[in-house]
């Protein structure tokens, strides 16, 4: 009897080895698998939910979930990490990835990497998930780039796009657009390309290229216009928009429109030696912007003697306005013709400093010489007055003696 026990014993030992082994395998497995949104298209992100169950009599400790999504997906968080699922518990885990721009229509099946520990055991096992990718006419527009954002009146303006096919298939009779957004037409700029372009088929992933030129003329107004790119297929399900924003900018046009003085005291236009006068320089603004911080300088020889700047403020579009500037001539100056230098100064529509410059010249003459005989008849007219008064006075005494 007892030679039967032995071998028994041993059978029983290895038959408990084994079922242990099991035990210390595979205990996890996936259970059901999820997805949202319930249909995805190309440039979808999928949240997948992913129900791990335990169906062992066994605890699974330590476990690492890595979803592997394969090269159609970019991963966003794919990646988990649970403590623990116990006998006959279920854990749902839930990844993220994005479906690639011109990802094929189709299904996907992607890889869960299941890594753990039974009884000590580090265990790593395998499950596949899939994701099925609906069929989709998408199109986008791409790095959508402007010459100039800023354009003055009449500086040509350059738009490209890129038109994409991000769905799924191959989209076909393509058109793109530009327009002018809250208007019918494009008022007064000057186009110098065709507003509409017909780009024939796209495939899924591919990009063709657009592009549309333009200006602001110079009877626009100043301000900010605003544009639409759109973009659209014959089975697109909507059209592809972008939107930008010109700033169009016009001039502060100063012109000197009039110069002018006047002599204190008289009518005339004859400057001489001493005199004072009134220098005046008429503005206009001919341009479509203000002409900020206007300021006017007077550069004249030491002859003319007198303030020489004159501040005279902004100048609005279409308005003007004068610098007065008193002045005097010296006694000494010089006989003839003085160059006066006049510096106009301001702030132009991007608020840099500009600068322009007039000549103006003006006769000076000889002060006139006294009249040498004007002392005398002053001398003639006192004695005339001293004869008179004191023939009076004897007259006033002769008529008392009567």
């Amino acid at each position: 009897m007892k030679k039967y026990v032995l071998p028994v014993f041993f059978v029983l030992l290895l038959l408990g080895s084994a079922s242990a082994a099991s035990w210390a395998f595979y205990l996890l497995k996936v259970d059901s698998s999820s997805y949202k949104p319930s249909a995805v298209y190309a440039g979808n992100e999928v949240a997948l939910a992913v129900d791990i169950k335990n169906s062992t009599v066994v605890k699974a400790t330590d476990i690492n979930l890595v979803l592997l999504p394969g090269q159609y997906f970019e991963p966003i968080e794919t990646e988990k990490q649970v403590a623990e699922i116990r006998p006959n518990e279920t854990e749902t885990v839930v990844f993220r990835a994005r479906a690639k721009e011109g990802i094929q229509a189709g299904s996907y099946v992607f890889s869960l990497q299941m890594q753990y520990k039974n009884l000590g055991e580090t265990v790593t096992d395998y499950a596949n998930v899939s994701v099925a990718v609906s069929e989709i006419y998408r199109l986008s527009i791409d790095s959508l780039k402007v010459s100039n954002y800023y354009p003055h009146t009449g500086e040509e303006i350059l738009v490209t796009a890129g038109i994409k096919n991000t769905g799924s298939i191959e989209a076909r009779n393509v058109s793109t657009e530009f327009s002018l957004i809250g208007a019918s037409d494009f008022g007064k700029f000057i186009l110098l390309s065709e507003t509409k372009n017909d780009l024939g088929g796209i495939a899924a992933g591919e990009t063709k290229m657009v592009e549309f030129r333009l200006k602001p003329s110079e009877k626009i107004d100043p301000g900010v216009y605003s544009f639409k790119a759109t973009a659209n297929c014959i089975n697109c399900d909507k059209n592809a928009e972008e939107k930008f924003a010109l700033q169009v900018y016009g001039y502060p046009e100063l012109i000197v429109s009039g110069i002018d003085y006047s002599i204190k005291g008289k009518d005339s236009k004859n400057i001489v030696q001493g005199e004072t006068f009134s220098l005046s320089v008429q503005l206009d603004n001919l341009g479509k912007e203000d002409a900020k911080k206007v300021e006017i300088e007077v550069i004249a020889d030491d002859s003319i003697i007198g303030p020489k700047k004159s501040y005279v403020g902004s100048i609005e579009a279409d308005d003007s306005s004068a610098g007065i500037f008193d002045l005097a001539v010296a006694e000494n100056a010089a006989v003839g013709y003085h160059d006066v230098q006049i510096i106009i100064t301001y702030i132009d529509e991007l608020g840099q400093p500009q600068k322009m410059e007039e000549k103006y010249s003006f006769y000076i003459s000889k002060m006139p010489e006294p009249n040498p005989y004007i002392p005398y008849v002053f001398v003639i007219i006192i004695l005339a007055m001293l004869y008179f008064i004191v023939k009076m006075v004897f007259r006033q005494l002769a008529i008392r003696k009567l």
